[in-house]
């Protein structure tokens, strides 16, 4: 094996020398064997990913600093040729290889722990993409405080936790921007709508989060009433149907069961002393003085319930809950919804949560409690009950982030951690002993 110094540039013909003995690469024998190169091959790839980074914003360096010739006509921005250069040298659209000089230097310069996650293969290299283009609004300051949030939890993120981990990071960090921010999208909310060339048409719209998050809710209860009584329509008709019978108030549902929206703060941020952002179940977070001003008005329209979930201080993990029934259902199934975030389990799936599922199955004498549950998608609580795929609850007594342990049937290890409620240290002030008591074991649902 030939060794290279750190400080060495590494040639290029060597590089296509390691890419061709991988061209050439022949599977191992067994089912391990060829997981283990998958796994290598991954990080690999997230290795190049991170190389390419840096010699992409390294290049356009040197390019931009060089002393172009006029040539007496108009030229486009010197970045459209660095970018079109990158774009050859790696098979992209002119467009794309401006992308990605931009955010190549946007990890290298404010995202150094980012883009050591993806060197490290913990990032694939659209997931690091990702980052860099959720911060694009932030100051350089902002943005390595938001790395620096994000370092510790980047690895086993998938591409919504990973988003959605993002998002809150810089609500928490810039409040104060992403507030404005958010208050001038909602004033530019609309609906648009264009004819399609099959005798359909599509229509968008553009609503404030907590609306979009009640209209999602009727049509999928809608969809499940649907269903209950055997109508042979399929879900995407049963929505389309019932938005345009609510708009046109041509078939108007006087019996829909009424509309619930969660959102879940800490109450440091509903007081107005914290900045923690509050989420609302199933469609994102919003900042925390926009949660203020929802409860508040829903308050004065006297349609706001609070109901107390009780939190440890320290890693905000919501605590048991345990009913005698065999199925997850009625509030134990809403505190599972709640505590995994409404999004599947299972590392790097990022599906809306379809079942709730023993850990230890109740065949197995597993006990039907919040220890003992997790929110899955349809798919990954099948695959669950694969020959050989086992999975256990880590030390159920404990307090901390409820956490899930497993083996597959080829013996690869996994573990899923239920996201930390709303709430916590960040952005929050002093308070007396009794204060702390009540503020970390507070939530509201609204």
């Amino acid at each position: 094996m030939v060794t290279q110094a750190a400080d060495t540039p590494c040639h290029p013909g060597e590089v296509h020398a390691l890419a061709d003995l991988l061209a050439d690469l022949v599977p191992g024998a067994l089912p391990v064997d060829h997981l283990d190169q998958l796994e290598a091959l991954e990080r690999i790839k997230s290795a190049a990913a991170a190389a390419q980074v840096v010699v992409a914003a390294t290049f356009a360096d040197a390019a931009d600093s060089e002393d172009v010739p006029a040539s007496g006509r108009r030229t486009p921005p010197r970045a459209m040729s660095v970018g079109a250069e990158v774009a050859l040298a790696t098979l992209a659209s002119p467009y794309g290889g401006e992308q990605r000089v931009l955010l190549s230097r946007r990890l290298r310069d404010h995202l150094p722990l980012t883009l050591a996650a993806l060197a490290r293969g913990e990032l694939t290299e659209d997931r690091a993409f990702a980052v860099a283009r959720e911060v694009a609004h932030l100051t350089p300051e902002q943005r390595s405080r938001v790395d620096e949030d994000l370092a510790p939890r980047l690895a086993g993120l998938g591409d919504v936790r990973l988003r959605d981990a993002v998002r809150r990071s810089c609500l928490t960090h810039a409040a104060e921007s992403e507030t404005r921010r958010c208050r001038r999208a909602r004033a530019d909310r609309g609906v648009t709508s264009r004819a399609l060339d099959d005798g359909t048409g599509r229509l968008t719209a553009i609503l404030p989060l907590e609306d979009l998050a009640a209209v999602r809710g009727a049509l999928d209860a809608e969809v499940a009433a649907a269903r209950a009584a055997g109508d042979s329509r399929t879900a995407g008709q049963v929505r389309a149907d019932t938005l345009a019978a609510r708009i046109t108030g041509l078939d108007p549902a006087a019996d829909t069961p009424p509309v619930k929206v969660n959102l879940v703060i800490g109450v440091e941020s509903l007081f107005g002393d914290g900045t923690e952002p509050g989420q609302i179940l199933g469609a994102g977070h919003l900042p925390a003085a926009l949660c203020t001003d929802l409860v508040r008005r829903a308050s004065h329209a006297a349609k706001a319930t609070l109901r107390r979930l009780f939190v440890t201080p320290a890693d905000r993990a919501l605590v048991a809950m345990e009913s005698t029934s065999r199925r997850f259902d009625g509030l134990l199934a809403e505190f599972l919804d709640l505590r995994d975030g409404g999004t599947c389990r299972t590392t790097g799936c990022n599906a809306a949560i379809r079942h709730h599922d023993h850990v230890t199955p109740a065949a197995d004498d597993g006990r039907t409690e919040a220890s003992n549950g997790q929110g899955l998608c349809e798919r990954c609580n099948y695959v669950k009950e694969s020959p050989g795929w086992a999975s256990w609850v880590a030390d159920p007594g404990d307090t901390s982030p409820h956490e899930v342990h497993g083996v597959t049937e080829h013996l690869r290890l996994f573990r899923s951690t239920a996201p930390p409620a709303p709430g916590g240290p960040a952005g929050t002030i002093e308070y007396s002993p009794l204060e702390l008591r009540v503020a970390s074991s507070f939530t509201l649902i609204s």
